[in-house]
């Protein structure tokens, strides 16, 4: 199982001007290999680099699928452009109709993704006073085949509490895993912290065997026999 190791560097990457060994996929399917710049959220186009200390290229993010970055230890992050769903109860889900970058921690059957905002305050010494807001991270659910995620709750944040925190996680793995009522029935039971909330839900989908395809057997009309082959 991956771990989440990365949510509390993920802000700070994406505040620093520094450029990561990267794999561009497109859309069409080519491959673009070199630098990048970690992507933030509403991006429109990825700085990029055939090496390090080269020429910078913007190359717009609608063209492109996903980044893969590497760092300097040898992590792994991928950025993929995602549409990012609403559900709206009784009035249904509202489609997102623009994709947007997000960082994705697992994706086998279950699909679990970031985004990290940055912290916008600034301090005006000339008056004392400090305004803007603070960096948080946002978690959003989805399934691994889908381009499409669901918000569920703001994990990291000055202002973030747990309350409502287990609810959404529930409401939006019964909407998105209806056919794997075991872990449904795990995630109600579970009372969730927000530190752990995402290995959890890994665990839980995995020691449910989720991704298991279920066989389903003939069934045999009644009052007809199988037929037996006839040995010559």
């Amino acid at each position: 199982m991956k771990k989440i190791f990365f949510l509390l560097c993920l802000v700070s990457f994406t505040m620093q001007a520094k450029y990561y060994e990267a794999v561009l996929t497109f859309e069409n399917g080519t491959v673009k290999k070199g630098f990048a710049e970690m992507v933030e959220i509403q991006d429109s186009k990825v700085k990029f680099r055939l090496t390090e200390k080269g020429d910078t290229e913007k190359i717009l993010s609608e063209d492109l699928k996903k980044i893969e970055y590497t760092d300097k230890d040898g992590n792994k992050y991928e950025a993929d452009r995602l549409f990012i769903h609403t559900d709206k109860g009784e009035k249904g889900i509202k489609k997102g109709t623009k994709k947007y970058w997000l960082y994705v921690v697992y994706s086998n059957g279950i699909k679990l993704v970031t985004d990290a905002l940055q912290s916008t305050f600034r301090y005006n010494p000339s008056n004392g006073t400090t305004t803007g807001a603070a960096g948080a991270t946002l978690f959003y659910l989805g399934k691994e085949k889908e381009d499409g995620v669901f918000f569920v709750f703001m994990l990291s944040s000055m202002n973030s509490i747990n309350i409502g925190m287990d609810k959404s996680v529930r409401k939006h793995c019964e909407l998105l895993f209806k056919d794997c009522p075991s872990f449904l029935e795990a995630v109600n039971k579970e009372n969730f912290k927000k530190t752990t909330l995402m290995n959890r839900l890994i665990e839980l989908y995995e020691t449910n065997n989720c991704n298991k395809k279920v066989e389903i057997k003939p069934v045999a009309k009644p009052g007809i026999k199988s037929k037996k082959s006839k040995k010559n």
